[in-house]
């Protein structure tokens, strides 16, 4: 557990997973609207025992990083990445975005691209300005009730039904047990809330995020994952997304929703460790 300093002087919290075996190119994980760097554990274990060194941060706005006065952007974000990186002494790394966290891995690729080994993209768009067909009205009554919960705060337990409702598919969601590894995730993620003048501005740093015209000059590799039930932003996001970049491989998840990291772990990190190896070896899958 460390903190770093932003461009403005902004205090931001990450932690670092040292490899459980050979050290191989470290990967950095980026998170969604509102959401800290806690609710990363499940995928955090099979990236360390497959030997990547594994860095989360919270974005500013959320768990324990700042939550400064004045809105920002997701390319601001992708500079509290870069300083994440430079206090680690990380020249280049693997990268790994989820949701608006996946917006911030574009920008992070697009302003920086020495310090981009390969892009993992999960469950995310280049932007809502690009057409009310890439967002659900689903998705803009979660971030209206996560306003309402920042204001009025509800038990812990009814706090991670209600997201994981809204987040991932209806099976999953209703198999899921109160003592297993996605329960105890957001439990754990949802204990250090976001304060409601954090997530209004994560709010609109994601809608005025626009990537679409530029997603076509990135130069690492990119992997998009989407579900086909992701509730929050349609799979035809997603689809489009991997369309406009040259060469993405796109990886369809049937019947997944939007937090694919805690209801498809194994499948999405077998995915991205075989795209991550692959692009090291410097063949494709």
């Amino acid at each position: 557990m460390a903190w770093t300093r932003a461009r403005d002087g902004l205090r931001l919290y990450y932690e670092c997973f040292e490899p459980a075996s050979r050290p191989r190119a470290a990967v950095l994980l980026l998170m969604g609207l509102g959401a800290n760097a806690r609710i990363w554990a499940p995928v955090v274990a099979p990236l360390r025992a497959a030997g990547h060194t594994v860095v989360a941060m919270d974005n500013r706005g959320c768990g324990r990083s700042g939550v400064p006065w004045r809105p920002w952007s997701t390319r601001t974000m992708a500079a509290d990445a870069v300083a994440v990186l430079d206090a680690l002494g990380l020249r280049r790394t693997h990268v790994i975005g989820a949701s608006m966290g996946g917006m911030v891995a574009q920008e992070l690729a697009l302003a920086f691209p020495e310090r981009v080994h390969s892009l993992v993209l999960g469950c995310t768009s280049g932007g809502l300005p690009r057409g009310p067909a890439l967002v659900t009205r689903r998705g803009v009554r979660e971030v209206l009730a996560l306003a309402v919960r920042a204001v009025r705060p509800v038990p812990l337990d009814v706090q991670v039904e209600r997201f994981l409702c809204a987040n991932i598919s209806g099976d999953f969601a209703a198999t899921a047990p109160r003592d297993g590894e996605c329960w105890r995730a957001v439990e754990a993620m949802l204990a250090e809330p976001t304060c409601l003048r954090g997530l209004l501005h994560q709010s609109l740093a994601t809608v005025r995020h626009s990537s679409w015209s530029r997603v076509g000059g990135l130069r690492p590799r990119v992997l998009v994952q989407h579900g086909t039930a992701d509730p929050v932003i349609p799979v035809a996001a997603g689809q489009e997304l991997a369309r406009r970049i040259p060469s993405a491989d796109f990886q369809q998840l049937d019947g997944a929703g939007h937090a694919l990291g805690l209801e498809r772990t194994e499948e999405i990190t077998q995915r991205a460790l075989a795209f991550m190896r692959a692009e090291e070896s410097g063949s494709r899958v």
